[in-house]
């Protein structure tokens, strides 16, 4: 039994030379997730038809299809969200001649509950992908290793490497989103809602599947491929059908009637541009900012399409570059009412840099609706803790337990974290500008320059005797 990564590297090595990156990534994806959607329909049926003496396959022979087949078919649409006959099972497809036909015919017999995930396949098609025939054979045995997928073990880290391996540059680091998740999770709630309208592959939405005994996942992404690989992810952590809502749109431009949301968390794409009509400044989400964003920056407008559905007593974080803290025009009266009029902004925390592939400086904005006005704008410079790796900074797991605990209790720590009431900001012009809030400038030990020079003097002295020592015992050693 192989698992995820080593697939992967496994099929990388395979097919370099052969085939584009870009070319082949959807089809591995495909071919695994569809690997997943065999194995948990064969197992989960296997264990409810167990006491029946009989397995999955088996309730489909003729002599059963009519007592166990129907009503397999029927509690698996049901329970599972989607149905696969067991003779398309992935670990039968692959054992066809024309097995690129063959994936593709049994990929497109699979019934899923919601109609609306007829297209997830979409992009994808095994049998004319773009591989010379020489090389067929080469891409049909990669397909057959990841029959050799087991998924028995819990498998979180697995299918996150599955993303971060083919959406790298796009793709949110983990333990980012695990900050994310952490800063605002309740426990004391049991069924929520969370949101994030820039869901890329729905990994930092994912975080919250073990904090909650019922949630419900919303998310908007404007990417086809990465909206897909959201839905494809959802299933491949068991999330019901029923308990999520993908969006293929783009949130800012994009009004949808959401329920409202316990937890809003995004990493949204930075300095992305976005179509700032004028029409937008009738739009409830907007309107009462006065001001749209500029066209150049999308920044506040994802802020405000997300704040728009948080609850009173929601919570919001989400990454942003550090710039969205002081740049001027729009987005500075923008910020303004943020803080003077909606009193919406609870924390700002810096994050180290080069964490993410576009090296500019990053932070963490929290907001809250139900602040009092003598509430105090936290600031946290995380900035300095972080592990430095090959290629990006990784934030220590420490200090992911250490910006929770400063933000939640409202610690303040010298040359940490500072609270800044919203009177400090305003005579900073709304400027939020970390540095202006928490100096984490370290003093040098000043330097006695004449100790400095005695101690040099002393050891020239003690140098010389040592050179003179081992004169005299070389004459000692050439007398012999």
């Amino acid at each position: 039994m192989k698992q995820i990564k080593e697939v992967l590297l496994d099929s990388s090595e395979k097919l370099q030379g052969h085939i584009n990156y870009e070319q082949y990534q959807n089809h591995i994806i495909t071919a695994i997730f569809y690997k997943y959607l065999s194995h948990r329909i064969e197992k989960e049926n296997n264990k409810r038809l167990f006491k029946y003496n009989i397995n999955f396959k088996e309730a489909f022979y003729n002599e059963n299809i009519e007592y166990y087949g129907n009503n397999i078919k029927d509690e698996s649409l049901k329970e599972l969200g989607y149905f696969i006959h067991p003779n398309n099972l992935y670990s039968q497809v692959i054992s066809d001649d024309n097995l690129l036909e063959r994936l593709d015919s049994a990929i497109n017999d699979l019934i899923f509950k919601d109609n609306s995930f007829n297209d997830v396949f979409d992009e994808v098609d095994f049998k004319n992908i773009n591989l010379t025939q020489e090389f067929v054979g080469v891409f049909e045995e990669v397909l057959k290793d990841i029959d050799q997928l087991s998924f028995n073990n819990k498998c979180y880290d697995e299918y996150n490497y599955l993303m971060k391996y083919f959406f790298k540059k796009s793709y949110t680091p983990t333990e980012v989103s695990t900050l994310l998740a952490n800063l605002t999770a309740n426990n004391d709630k049991g069924n929520v809602n969370v949101y994030d309208a820039a869901c890329g592959s729905a990994s930092t939405l994912l975080e919250f599947n073990d904090k909650y005994s019922n949630i419900c996942y919303y998310g908007q992404e404007i990417n086809k491929t990465r909206y897909n690989l959201a839905r494809i992810n959802m299933f491949m952590h068991s999330v019901s059908l029923d308990n999520f809502r993908i969006y293929n749109d783009d949130s800012t431009t994009t009004n949808r009637k959401l329920p409202l949301m316990d937890m809003i968390v995004s990493h949204p794409p930075f300095l992305k541009k976005w179509e700032a009509n004028d029409e937008l400044i009738t739009d409830e989400r907007f309107c009462s900012f006065k001001k749209l964003p500029p066209k150049s920056r999308a920044d506040y407008a994802f802020i405000e399409s997300m704040i728009y559905y948080l609850k009173q007593d929601g919570l919001m974080a989400v990454v942003l570059p550090q710039g969205i803290l002081f740049r001027s025009n729009a987005e500075k009266e923008i910020r303004k009412t943020f803080l003077e009029e909606k009193n919406y902004i609870d924390a700002v925390i810096g994050l180290p840099d080069k964490i993410f592939h576009k090296n500019i400086p990053t932070c963490i904005l929290l907001l809250r609706k139900n602040r009092k006005k003598e509430d105090k704008v936290l600031f946290i410079d995380a900035s300095q803790d972080y592990i430095k790796d090959t290629k990006l900074n990784v934030i220590k797991h420490d200090a992911i337990s250490k910006i929770v605990d400063t933000y939640k209790n409202k610690k303040i720590i010298d040359k940490y974290s500072y609270a800044a009431s919203i009177g400090e900001i305003k005579q900073n012009e709304y400027n939020l500008n970390i540095k202006r809030y928490i100096n984490n400038y370290v003093e040098r030990e000043k330097i006695d320059l004449k100790v400095a020079i005695t101690h040099l003097k002393e050891l020239d002295l003690n140098i010389e005797d040592l050179n003179k020592k081992q004169d005299e015992l070389i004459d000692v050693i050439s007398k012999k």
